[in-house]
Protein backbone atom coordinates (compact mmCIF):
# COMPACT_ATOMS: atom_id res chain seq x y z
CA UNK A 1 0.00 0.00 0.00
CA UNK A 2 1.48 3.39 -0.96
CA UNK A 3 1.86 6.38 1.37
CA UNK A 4 -1.21 8.19 0.04
CA UNK A 5 -3.46 5.18 0.60
CA UNK A 6 -2.15 4.80 4.14
CA UNK A 7 -2.78 8.50 4.75
CA UNK A 8 -6.33 8.27 3.41
CA UNK A 9 -7.07 5.23 5.56
CA UNK A 10 -5.77 7.06 8.63
CA UNK A 11 -8.01 10.05 7.89
CA UNK A 12 -10.99 7.73 7.39
CA UNK A 13 -10.33 6.03 10.72
CA UNK A 14 -10.05 9.32 12.62
CA UNK A 15 -13.26 10.67 11.13
CA UNK A 16 -15.10 7.42 11.80
CA UNK A 17 -13.97 7.36 15.44
CA UNK A 18 -15.13 10.96 15.88
CA UNK A 19 -18.54 10.23 14.38
CA UNK A 20 -18.97 7.06 16.45
CA UNK A 21 -18.21 8.99 19.62
CA UNK A 22 -20.29 12.11 19.00
CA UNK A 23 -22.85 11.43 16.24
CA UNK A 24 -23.81 7.78 16.54
CA UNK A 25 -27.44 6.97 17.31
CA UNK A 26 -29.08 3.76 18.47
CA UNK A 27 -32.31 2.28 17.17
CA UNK A 28 -33.99 0.08 19.76
CA UNK A 29 -35.61 -2.74 17.83
CA UNK A 30 -37.86 -5.49 19.06
CA UNK A 31 -34.88 -7.70 19.84
CA UNK A 32 -31.62 -5.83 19.23
CA UNK A 33 -30.14 -2.35 19.40
CA UNK A 34 -28.84 -1.17 16.03
CA UNK A 35 -26.16 1.54 15.95
CA UNK A 36 -26.21 3.94 13.02
CA UNK A 37 -25.19 7.33 11.65
CA UNK A 38 -27.68 9.52 9.83
CA UNK A 39 -27.06 12.55 7.65
CA UNK A 40 -30.22 14.29 6.47
CA UNK A 41 -30.60 16.67 3.55
CA UNK A 42 -34.09 18.06 3.07
CA UNK A 43 -33.24 19.18 -0.47
CA UNK A 44 -32.37 15.67 -1.64
CA UNK A 45 -34.72 12.96 -2.88
CA UNK A 46 -32.05 10.25 -2.50
CA UNK A 47 -31.30 7.97 0.45
CA UNK A 48 -27.98 6.11 0.59
CA UNK A 49 -27.99 3.06 2.88
CA UNK A 50 -24.46 1.86 3.61
CA UNK A 51 -23.44 -1.41 5.27
CA UNK A 52 -20.14 -2.22 6.96
CA UNK A 53 -17.62 -4.82 5.84
CA UNK A 54 -15.78 -7.16 8.17
CA UNK A 55 -12.76 -5.72 9.95
CA UNK A 56 -9.48 -7.49 10.66
CA UNK A 57 -9.16 -9.84 13.61
CA UNK A 58 -8.91 -7.82 16.79
CA UNK A 59 -10.63 -4.74 15.34
CA UNK A 60 -14.18 -3.83 16.27
CA UNK A 61 -16.72 -3.12 13.55
CA UNK A 62 -16.66 0.33 11.99
CA UNK A 63 -18.59 2.30 9.42
CA UNK A 64 -17.41 2.27 5.81
CA UNK A 65 -17.29 4.76 2.94
CA UNK A 66 -18.12 7.86 4.98
CA UNK A 67 -15.41 9.95 3.34
CA UNK A 68 -16.02 8.34 -0.06
CA UNK A 69 -19.57 9.70 0.03
CA UNK A 70 -18.74 13.10 1.53
CA UNK A 71 -19.22 14.98 -1.72
CA UNK A 72 -22.81 13.81 -2.20
CA UNK A 73 -25.35 16.12 -0.58
CA UNK A 74 -28.12 13.65 0.09
CA UNK A 75 -29.64 11.60 2.88
CA UNK A 76 -27.22 8.96 4.16
CA UNK A 77 -27.83 6.10 6.57
CA UNK A 78 -24.75 4.18 7.71
CA UNK A 79 -25.66 1.00 9.62
CA UNK A 80 -23.11 -0.69 11.89
CA UNK A 81 -22.84 -4.46 12.22
CA UNK A 82 -21.14 -4.71 15.61
CA UNK A 83 -22.70 -8.02 16.57
CA UNK A 84 -20.94 -11.37 16.64
CA UNK A 85 -18.66 -13.21 19.03
CA UNK A 86 -16.01 -10.50 18.81
CA UNK A 87 -18.04 -7.47 17.72
CA UNK A 88 -16.97 -7.74 14.08
CA UNK A 89 -20.36 -8.57 12.67
CA UNK A 90 -23.04 -11.16 12.01
CA UNK A 91 -23.98 -10.19 8.45
CA UNK A 92 -26.91 -8.22 9.95
CA UNK A 93 -28.73 -11.57 10.23
CA UNK A 94 -29.16 -12.86 13.77
CA UNK A 95 -27.92 -15.03 16.60
CA UNK A 96 -28.50 -18.75 17.15
CA UNK A 97 -30.81 -19.01 14.13
CA UNK A 98 -33.22 -16.31 15.35
CA UNK A 99 -32.68 -14.04 12.29
CA UNK A 100 -33.97 -11.17 14.42
CA UNK A 101 -31.12 -8.76 13.72
CA UNK A 102 -32.24 -8.56 10.11
CA UNK A 103 -35.80 -7.80 11.24
CA UNK A 104 -34.63 -4.87 13.35
CA UNK A 105 -32.32 -3.59 10.58
CA UNK A 106 -35.29 -3.73 8.22
CA UNK A 107 -37.37 -1.78 10.76
CA UNK A 108 -34.63 0.86 11.06
CA UNK A 109 -34.48 1.32 7.29
CA UNK A 110 -38.28 1.66 7.18
CA UNK A 111 -38.22 4.24 9.99
CA UNK A 112 -35.55 6.38 8.36
CA UNK A 113 -37.24 6.04 4.98
CA UNK A 114 -40.39 7.53 6.48
CA UNK A 115 -38.43 10.40 8.05
CA UNK A 116 -36.71 11.63 4.90
CA UNK A 117 -38.27 12.74 1.65
CA UNK A 118 -36.77 10.37 -0.89
CA UNK A 119 -37.54 8.78 -4.22
CA UNK A 120 -34.38 6.72 -4.72
CA UNK A 121 -32.96 4.13 -2.32
CA UNK A 122 -29.33 3.26 -3.00
CA UNK A 123 -27.84 0.32 -1.07
CA UNK A 124 -24.04 0.24 -0.82
CA UNK A 125 -21.47 -2.17 0.60
CA UNK A 126 -18.47 -4.36 -0.10
CA UNK A 127 -17.71 -7.99 0.81
CA UNK A 128 -19.86 -8.60 3.92
CA UNK A 129 -21.42 -5.20 3.42
CA UNK A 130 -21.94 -6.02 -0.25
CA UNK A 131 -23.83 -9.16 0.71
CA UNK A 132 -26.02 -7.08 3.01
CA UNK A 133 -26.60 -4.37 0.40
CA UNK A 134 -27.97 -7.07 -1.91
CA UNK A 135 -29.85 -8.89 0.84
CA UNK A 136 -31.80 -5.84 2.01
CA UNK A 137 -31.82 -3.90 -1.25
CA UNK A 138 -33.38 -6.67 -3.32
CA UNK A 139 -36.50 -6.57 -1.14
CA UNK A 140 -37.25 -2.97 -2.13
CA UNK A 141 -38.93 -2.20 -5.43
CA UNK A 142 -36.96 -0.03 -7.87
CA UNK A 143 -33.92 0.14 -5.60
CA UNK A 144 -30.33 0.67 -6.72
CA UNK A 145 -27.69 -1.66 -5.27
CA UNK A 146 -23.96 -0.90 -5.52
CA UNK A 147 -22.08 -3.97 -4.32
CA UNK A 148 -18.41 -4.90 -4.30
CA UNK A 149 -17.31 -8.56 -4.36
CA UNK A 150 -20.12 -9.87 -2.15
CA UNK A 151 -20.33 -13.37 -0.79
CA UNK A 152 -22.94 -15.69 -2.30
CA UNK A 153 -22.53 -19.19 -0.85
CA UNK A 154 -22.45 -17.78 2.66
CA UNK A 155 -22.46 -21.12 4.46
CA UNK A 156 -19.39 -22.38 2.60
CA UNK A 157 -17.65 -19.05 3.12
CA UNK A 158 -18.32 -18.98 6.87
CA UNK A 159 -17.29 -22.62 7.20
CA UNK A 160 -13.72 -21.67 6.35
CA UNK A 161 -11.47 -22.00 9.43
CA UNK A 162 -11.05 -18.27 10.03
CA UNK A 163 -14.80 -17.59 9.78
CA UNK A 164 -16.44 -20.44 11.69
CA UNK A 165 -16.96 -18.40 14.85
CA UNK A 166 -19.13 -16.02 12.83
CA UNK A 167 -21.29 -18.91 11.64
CA UNK A 168 -21.52 -20.31 15.18
CA UNK A 169 -22.82 -16.93 16.35
CA UNK A 170 -25.41 -16.68 13.56
CA UNK A 171 -26.52 -20.32 13.47
CA UNK A 172 -25.41 -21.77 16.80
CA UNK A 173 -23.30 -24.43 15.07
CA UNK A 174 -21.46 -25.32 11.86
CA UNK A 175 -23.64 -28.27 10.89
CA UNK A 176 -24.39 -29.24 7.29
CA UNK A 177 -27.94 -28.00 7.86
CA UNK A 178 -26.66 -24.56 8.90
CA UNK A 179 -24.24 -24.41 5.98
CA UNK A 180 -27.02 -25.25 3.52
CA UNK A 181 -29.38 -22.72 5.11
CA UNK A 182 -26.84 -19.92 4.73
CA UNK A 183 -25.88 -21.03 1.21
CA UNK A 184 -29.50 -20.70 0.11
CA UNK A 185 -30.24 -17.31 1.66
CA UNK A 186 -29.06 -15.20 -1.26
CA UNK A 187 -30.29 -17.63 -3.90
CA UNK A 188 -33.78 -17.51 -2.40
CA UNK A 189 -33.63 -13.73 -1.98
CA UNK A 190 -32.78 -13.24 -5.64
CA UNK A 191 -35.52 -15.55 -6.87
CA UNK A 192 -38.27 -14.21 -4.61
CA UNK A 193 -37.53 -10.59 -5.54
CA UNK A 194 -36.67 -10.98 -9.23
CA UNK A 195 -39.65 -8.84 -10.31
CA UNK A 196 -38.80 -5.85 -8.08
CA UNK A 197 -37.14 -3.91 -10.91
CA UNK A 198 -33.87 -3.49 -8.99
CA UNK A 199 -30.79 -2.03 -10.65
CA UNK A 200 -27.60 -3.80 -9.56
CA UNK A 201 -24.10 -2.37 -9.98
CA UNK A 202 -21.44 -4.93 -9.13
CA UNK A 203 -17.67 -4.51 -8.87
CA UNK A 204 -15.43 -7.58 -8.79
CA UNK A 205 -12.17 -9.12 -9.95
CA UNK A 206 -12.01 -12.35 -11.94
CA UNK A 207 -8.58 -13.11 -10.44
CA UNK A 208 -9.24 -12.87 -6.71
CA UNK A 209 -9.81 -15.82 -4.40
CA UNK A 210 -13.60 -15.54 -3.98
CA UNK A 211 -14.44 -15.28 -7.68
CA UNK A 212 -14.98 -18.98 -8.43
CA UNK A 213 -16.67 -19.81 -5.12
CA UNK A 214 -18.98 -16.81 -4.76
CA UNK A 215 -18.89 -14.11 -7.40
CA UNK A 216 -19.23 -16.25 -10.52
CA UNK A 217 -22.19 -18.28 -9.16
CA UNK A 218 -23.86 -15.02 -8.16
CA UNK A 219 -23.33 -13.51 -11.61
CA UNK A 220 -24.65 -16.68 -13.24
CA UNK A 221 -27.82 -16.64 -11.17
CA UNK A 222 -28.48 -12.95 -11.78
CA UNK A 223 -28.10 -13.58 -15.50
CA UNK A 224 -30.40 -16.62 -15.38
CA UNK A 225 -33.24 -14.62 -13.81
CA UNK A 226 -32.69 -11.60 -16.08
CA UNK A 227 -31.80 -8.97 -13.49
CA UNK A 228 -30.51 -5.57 -14.59
CA UNK A 229 -26.79 -5.67 -13.81
CA UNK A 230 -23.96 -3.22 -14.50
CA UNK A 231 -20.54 -4.94 -14.31
CA UNK A 232 -17.25 -3.38 -13.24
CA UNK A 233 -14.87 -6.26 -13.98
CA UNK A 234 -11.24 -6.00 -12.86
CA UNK A 235 -8.24 -8.34 -12.66
CA UNK A 236 -6.53 -7.69 -9.32
CA UNK A 237 -5.34 -10.77 -7.46
CA UNK A 238 -6.56 -10.38 -3.87
CA UNK A 239 -9.97 -9.81 -2.28
CA UNK A 240 -8.26 -7.34 0.06
CA UNK A 241 -7.54 -5.05 -2.91
CA UNK A 242 -11.26 -4.37 -3.13
CA UNK A 243 -10.74 -1.41 -0.80
CA UNK A 244 -8.45 0.23 -3.36
CA UNK A 245 -10.77 -0.06 -6.36
CA UNK A 246 -14.35 -0.06 -5.08
CA UNK A 247 -14.55 3.52 -3.72
CA UNK A 248 -14.07 4.98 -7.19
CA UNK A 249 -16.82 2.75 -8.56
CA UNK A 250 -19.15 3.86 -5.76
CA UNK A 251 -18.62 7.51 -6.66
CA UNK A 252 -19.12 6.88 -10.35
CA UNK A 253 -22.35 4.94 -9.88
CA UNK A 254 -23.82 7.27 -7.24
CA UNK A 255 -23.12 10.17 -9.61
CA UNK A 256 -24.98 8.27 -12.30
CA UNK A 257 -28.00 7.55 -10.11
CA UNK A 258 -28.73 10.51 -7.89
CA UNK A 259 -30.53 13.72 -8.68
CA UNK A 260 -27.89 16.28 -7.83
Amino acid sequence: MDIMNKFNKAIDLLKTKYLMRFKQKTFVGNNYKINYLLEKNSKSSDLLIVFSACTKLGQKARYNYIRTLDEFKCNKLFILDDFGFDGRGAYYLGKDKDFKIEEDVRALIKKIGEEVNHKNEIYIGSSKGGYSALYFGLERKNSHIITGAPQYNLGDYLNLPNHQNIMKYIMGDCSDESINKLNNLMKDKLISNKDNNNSIYIHYSTEEETYDSDIKPLLDQMKNINLKVNHDKREYSSHAELTLFFPGYIKSMVNKIIER
